[in-house]
């Protein structure tokens, strides 16, 4: 079963749950192991896809409160099954991915309200981003959205 890092703890932002960082966090620090974790076919509200048909179930002491950035400072790392921190965090800061890497389609999409100039405004998946806002997300895709990138799918 995955584990998260102790250095991350649930708390309410905003009216919402989200992952935070209770210590600093280096740039490369594994946050989240997802090996052992029980894998879906379909996606949920609170699922991380990490596969062709293959979705984590969002456990509250893994991926269940971690919130989606349009400047993510963590990533999904799939040469470990992991979520990595992306750059230093700080302590009190919100740790977040960028739905739209991992996620084909969402299982329900949502309006974003980041305030990053790079916001995507809806988060829907990588299937509705356009050709250069996925381009961009290149270092950081699932490798089956890589796939679909490539034009191998």
């Amino acid at each position: 079963m995955g584990t998260r890092s102790a250095k991350l703890d649930v708390a309410v932002t905003n009216g919402r749950k989200g992952l935070f960082a209770l210590a600093s966090i280096a740039k490369d620090e594994v946050l989240i192991d997802l090996n052992g974790e029980d894998a879906l076919a379909s996606p949920t509200k609170r699922s991380l896809q990490i596969g062709e048909g293959k979705h984590v179930f969002g456990r509250e002491g893994t991926v269940g409160y971690l919130n989606h950035g349009c400047e993510p400072n963590a990533f999904l790392d799939f040469s470990c099954l992991c979520v990595r921190a992306l750059k230093d965090i700080r302590a009190g800061e919100e740790v977040k991915v960028n739905y739209a890497a991992t996620e084909y389609e969402m299982h329900d999409s949502f309006r974003c309200d980041c305030g990053s100039p790079a916001c995507l405004q809806m988060i829907r998946g990588f299937k509705f981003l356009t050709r250069d806002q996925q381009l961009k997300l290149r270092p950081y895709l699932a490798p089956y959205l890589l796939r679909r990138l490539d034009g191998e799918v």
